[in-house]
C-alpha cells in the first residue's frame, strides 16, 4: 500500500498508511486523524503534509519511520 508523510501535532513526521474517509487504527477528527505516532510514543493528532514544504533531508527521514501496521 502506498504510504503518506504525515505530521503530528508535537511535529513529529512519519510515513502512514492513508485512505481518504477510511481509518481502520484512527479515530478521524475533522479531516485529521488521532492515531499513535512512532516518534513520540503516544496519539497525537495527525495530518497529511505537503510534500512541497519539506526538504530532501526531512522527506527522507520521515520515509524511514513507519506507524503501526494495520492489524
Amino acid at each position: 500500500m502506498e504510504r503518506t508523510i504525515v505530521r503530528c501535532d508535537k511535529g513529529g513526521l512519519y510515513s502512514s498508511i492513508w485512505i481518504p474517509l477510511v481509518s481502520f487504527k484512527a479515530i478521524r477528527a475533522n479531516g485529521a486523524r488521532i492515531q499513535w505516532c512512532p516518534i513520540h510514543h503516544r496519539f497525537q493528532r495527525t495530518m497529511p503534509v505537503d510534500l512541497s514544504a519539506l526538504t530532501r533531508a526531512e522527506r527522507t527521514a520521515a520515509e524511514g519511520v513507519r506507524d503501526l501496521p494495520i492489524p
